[in-house]
């Protein structure tokens, strides 16, 4: 009796397994039908709370994703490094980071940057209370009149910053436009919204924030010091692709720029009318109630890229000399050696735009 119920257990086992063969090979694990016989690829994309993930929110809410072939699920981060930091997991297969995260994955995992999500250079800034002595003094370096402060303004004052990151870039370039170092202020590494909270509570003489963390900064009456723009920081989003994705799947990565430079067109042509629609995008995505006005200027001060211009940056050499200037803040940060820098600049930082070429010829389906 016992052989005879193992054969039967055996042959149950066995069934089970061409069961979920036929699954798997009909797309049950790897795919799902969108509905019309077109087979979808799941794909996990990893951004942050910025209005450069509207395109793929947007294209996640209509279906657009699907029409590309992908069921994108977008994975939140506070920041870039907790992000990149997933990597060894594969928790994630494409990404929207900041330049500055962006090269420590591509010296680390050997990212490939696949196409430039943004330039939020004026969304990248140096804040104070309205009462701090700084705004006593503008222009002191003739190079960049429009930022606030002199050295002995800024000397031994504690900065709250989110450390390795677009803020944490301009920062050092603020200081450096001051003749000033990282040694001559304190740096506390805070995450955003921490940061708010303890400079409020009166923690801190200066805050680096970026939008849409910002407009909370306004709300309290807190100004802007300088911007990554006024003091020579050119700050990025890219999108990454984890390698082995990319090597083994590179018509999934031209599928999701395609499906992003869909939206991104429309962001262009239709500007701040889209304003009641990033507002309801900043509330569901990233938690924030955000004003008309301030979705608005986050539109004005956030440059986004069609997939022309983007190969243009890459090819040009306009990308590569940006990642250049921010990976010597990561040499004088002690972050990289001068033989990991030479590492990235002869590997041109993992730049490739041919998955951008790729996604020009990309069609979706009607």
């Amino acid at each position: 009796m016992k052989k005879c119920s193992s054969f039967k257990l055996l042959a149950v086992f066995l069934g089970l397994i061409l069961f979920s063969f036929a699954l798997t090979a009909c797309g049950g694990s790897n795919g799902t039908d969108s509905g019309d016989g077109d087979k979808v690829t799941k794909l996990n994309a990893a951004f942050l709370g910025q209005i450069d993930a509207w395109p793929i929110y947007t294209a996640t809410m209509d279906g657009t994703d699907e029409k590309y072939g992908l069921d994108i699920e977008m994975m939140f981060f506070d920041s870039g490094m907790p992000m990149i930091e997933t990597l060894p997991a594969k928790q994630w297969q494409i990404a929207d980071a900041g330049s500055v995260p962006s090269l420590m994955a591509s010296l680390r995992y050997d990212v490939e940057m696949v196409g430039i999500a943004s330039d939020e250079s004026p969304a990248n800034a140096v804040m104070a209370r309205a009462d701090n002595a700084v705004f006593k003094t503008q222009g002191s370096n003739p190079d960049f009149p429009k930022a606030f402060g002199s050295a002995d303004d800024v000397r031994g004052k504690t900065f709250l910053v989110t450390t390795v990151s677009s803020g944490h870039y301009t920062l050092s370039k603020y200081l450096e436009a001051l003749g000033l170092t990282e040694k001559d202020v304190v740096i506390n590494n805070l995450e955003q919204a921490q940061a708010i909270k303890a400079f409020e509570s009166g923690e801190g003489d200066f805050l680096v924030l970026w939008t849409p963390y910002m407009y909370r900064a306004f709300e309290k009456g807190w100004k802007t010091v300088a911007d990554a723009s006024q003091v020579g920081a050119t700050t990025l989003m890219m999108f990454l692709a984890e390698k082995d994705f990319a090597a083994e799947h590179p018509e999934l990565v031209a599928q999701f720029l395609a499906a992003n430079n869909e939206k991104t067109k429309r962001y262009l042509s239709e500007g701040v009318a889209l304003v009641p629609e990033i507002q309801t995008y900043y509330k569901d995505w990233a938690a924030m109630d955000i004003s008309e006005s301030d979705v608005k200027l986050d539109i004005e001060t956030h440059k986004l890229y069609t997939i022309e211009e983007q190969i243009a940056m890459m090819e040009s050499g306009e990308l590569e000399a940006s990642l250049t200037d921010a990976a010597n803040f990561f040499v004088n940060q002690n972050k990289f050696k001068p033989e990991e820098f030479d590492q990235l600049k002869a590997k041109k930082f993992g730049i490739n735009p041919a998955y951008l070429k790729a996604a020009l010829e990309v069609k979706p389906a009607e």
